[in-house]
């Protein structure tokens, strides 16, 4: 039987020609951009292998893809895809994902972060703006303690950059086996234990039922009044109104975020008006070639799957990640 193999990554014509060179026997079809809805449809309905983002993906087009085996996703979070179409959690159909492929990146940047809050950045450009020559607060991250809330590939190269800067390391993961390198880590339940202590938050665990809303009210009233949290997870991670309180109370000391409960953040959101909030708009992980690495995942996958071998980054669809 023929492979089918929908593409909907936008790929250039160098990297088209080598996914079909890779696949001589297949019959590709390569479906970026602005494509009818109903030759989406016809594509997912003779599928037995979708390399997407997630969004083309429809509860009819799922229902309609008898031939479909595997999905690869070229991003690190499925919560999305989960969301728009539910039947996907009980489909046979293997889903894979691109965790692991931003870690670097991202890791950079949290580091950005950071360092912008600890040399006081944002301070110094606004007395750049005003022509001002004044030495301010700064502190050292040498010393200081790192709480990574969620400990994947990215939650991994976190830590060991914050080694590297030398710092104390805790963090919180559902399953808190010990992690070479890290002082302590804790399960959900006893979070509280590595926020308290903590200068810098760091949350990067994936979005499910179990963490949204993970860092709230109470979460943020264990952090010390010093301390800044970072997101480069997912917005409902963090409780975004108690987030917004702590801020404009001055609880914590800041937040750099890269992901909100609402993307794009609403121009009237009051998280663009705090002097303590420096904002990226879900860039974390951009890279100088994201198509590629994702296509190189995806090779490797399709190299798998063609030998029945186990694929990379299987998600536990039940848990979401």
């Amino acid at each position: 039987m023929t492979l089918e193999i929908l593409c909907t990554v936008p790929l250039t014509p160098a990297q088209a020609q080598r996914l079909a060179a890779e696949v001589p026997d297949a019959r590709l079809r390569l479906l970026a951009g602005r494509v009818p809805p109903e030759e989406l449809d016809r594509a997912f309905a003779v599928a037995s292998v979708a390399f997407l983002f997630g969004r083309e993906l429809t509860p009819g087009r799922l229902a309609a893809a008898r031939n479909l085996r595997w999905i690869q996703c070229a991003y690190a979070g499925v919560d999305a895809m989960l969301a728009a179409v539910p039947q996907l959690r009980d489909h046979p159909v293997i889903l894979t994902n691109a965790r692991g492929m931003h870690a670097a990146t991202i890791a950079d940047h949290v580091f950005m972060f950071m360092l912008a809050w600890a040399r006081n950045l944002p301070g110094y450009l606004d007395q750049q703006r005003r022509t001002q020559w004044r030495r301010l607060p700064t502190r050292e991250l040498a010393g200081e303690t790192l709480a990574v809330v969620g400990l994947g590939a990215i939650g991994r190269e976190v830590a060991r950059r914050a080694r590297a800067f030398g710092m104390r390391v805790l963090a919180c993961r559902r399953n808190p086996e010990p992690e070479e390198g890290i002082e302590l880590v804790v399960g959900p339940g006893e979070i509280r234990r590595i926020l308290e202590p903590a200068q810098w938050v760091v949350v990067s665990a994936a979005l499910t039922a179990e963490t949204r809303h993970l860092i709230g009210r109470d979460e943020l009233a264990a952090m010390r009044p010093d301390a800044f949290l970072i997101n480069i997870a997912r917005g409902a991670v963090v409780d975004e109104e108690a987030l917004v309180e702590a801020l404009r109370e001055r609880r914590i000391g800041g937040a750099g975020l890269d992901v909100f409960a609402e993307e794009p953040l609403p121009p009237h959101h009051p998280l663009w008006g705090l002097d303590n909030v420096l904002i990226t708009p879900h860039n974390a992980g951009a890279m100088r070639d994201y198509t590629g690495a994702a296509l190189e995942l995806f090779l490797d996958n399709l190299r798998r799957f063609r030998q029945g071998r186990p694929l990379r980054n299987v998600v536990d669809k039940a848990r979401g990640y």
